[in-house]
């Protein structure tokens, strides 16, 4: 049986290939670059990875950096993916045996469940949020740091104090300056994280094609772009104080992208909450009913009704869940009666190593050793 391939294998051989191409180790910390090898060129590093469509091959020959990062992004949405199912019946890990190629392919991610869109959505979130993060850092040749909102968000906020008193507008809304209060002075400065470039290329890279010719196609093109949008909608304003002593009389703030973690819960709430569409018929993009597209707008939408995910089912990409450590006695997801799908569970008892006689030592060391523990686990039958 050949070797399972670790699914960030693809990322580490190309960023593997790209230092090489740029002549680079370190970021430069070793020195003056070197002479980059002539025959490691765009064209040979995106070859690295053959299961690229044509159009994603020449979106990396003009971006390979910019790949790099978005193989980082499925890397990262598959971890976050199997965090927050992790109780579920179906825990996305069947999603991480392979590449990314195999990952994007896998099964679940060609059926109509909630499920799969909730993993659609995640994917483009993940590579939205690693392309612009890598933009942010000054990572890529071929994005920067975003301009700074709109005319007004430019201003200072005492400006926009004194432009409501003079002409009757409402408040300053206290979202504009945080915690601290009306009195500080806060302009943008800093590098925002350019999230029109990143979900540009977040698009290019995983959209299909063409207009949707059927039901699914239309719920993945639906679930990118609500993965793509919760990247900027749950952006975060850090500043930086300026002032005497360190105060925060005065502030420079920019918009970075939010805690992943953050984004993952906001997804899974709304796969929770995901619409049912039927499509009129098989061959149709067009769903029934037809709801106003602001009521789609926030929300993943699936149009076939999940399976309950207990056996082995190969088509669908579910192992099953015999086998899964339960919580006996909860009524929750990851409870035995649910996880286990009435077929009960044993009880087994794990041995596993926990830190014990901690000592303290002068200055400032704590050294413990390592105790066999003995720990009784329900595992599902």
């Amino acid at each position: 049986m050949a070797p399972r391939r670790s699914p960030c294998l693809d990322t580490c051989l190309l960023a593997a290939c790209l230092c090489l191409w740029r002549g680079t180790l370190g970021h430069d910390l070793l020195g003056p670059k070197a002479p980059a090898d002539p025959g490691l060129a765009p064209n040979t590093v995106c070859l690295t990875l053959p299961w690229l469509s044509r159009r994603q091959l020449g979106l990396c020959k003009r971006s390979p950096e910019a790949m790099a990062s978005a193989l980082q992004g499925i890397h990262l949405a598959l971890q976050e993916c199997q965090h927050q199912l992790q109780e579920r019946r179906w825990d996305c890990s069947d999603l991480g045996g392979g590449g990314s190629s195999t990952l994007l392919n896998s099964p679940i991610l060609k059926r109509g469940f909630r499920e799969s869109a909730f993993a659609l959505s995640l994917l483009a979130a993940g590579v939205t949020h690693a392309v612009a993060t890598a933009c942010s850092l000054g990572e890529l040749q071929s994005c920067g740091c975003a301009r700074q909102g709109s005319k007004n968000q430019r201003m200072k906020l005492s400006q926009l104090q004194n432009l409501s008193r003079g002409k009757g507008l409402p408040p300053v809304p206290s979202s504009l300056w945080g915690e601290p209060g009306p009195q500080d002075t806060w302009e943008w400065g800093g590098c925002s994280a350019d999230f029109d470039y990143a979900q540009r290329f977040a698009r290019h890279f995983l959209d299909p094609r063409g207009k949707p010719r059927d039901a699914h196609a239309r719920m993945q093109l639906h679930s990118h772009r609500i993965g793509r949008k919760v990247v900027s909608e749950l952006s975060q304003r850090r500043c930086k104080c300026h002032g005497p002593s360190g105060s925060c009389q005065f502030r420079t703030c920019w918009l970075a992208p939010p805690d992943f973690r953050h984004m993952g819960s906001d997804l899974k709430e709304r796969m929770d909450h995901a619409i049912l569409l039927r499509p009129h018929n098989s061959n149709s993009g067009a769903f029934r009913p037809r709801l106003h597209r602001n009521r789609l707008a926030k929300h993943l939408i699936f149009y076939e009704p999940s399976p309950d995910f207990c056996e082995p089912d190969l088509s669908l990409g579910s192992s099953g869940t015999r086998g899964r450590t339960c919580a006996k006695g909860s009524t929750g997801p990851d409870g035995c009666g649910s996880l286990c799908c009435g077929r009960g569970h044993n009880m087994l008892q794990e041995r596993r190593a926990q830190r014990c006689h901690c000592r303290f030592h002068w200055c400032c060391h704590v050294q413990c050793d390592e105790c066999p523990a003995t720990e009784w686990i329900s595992v599902c039958k």
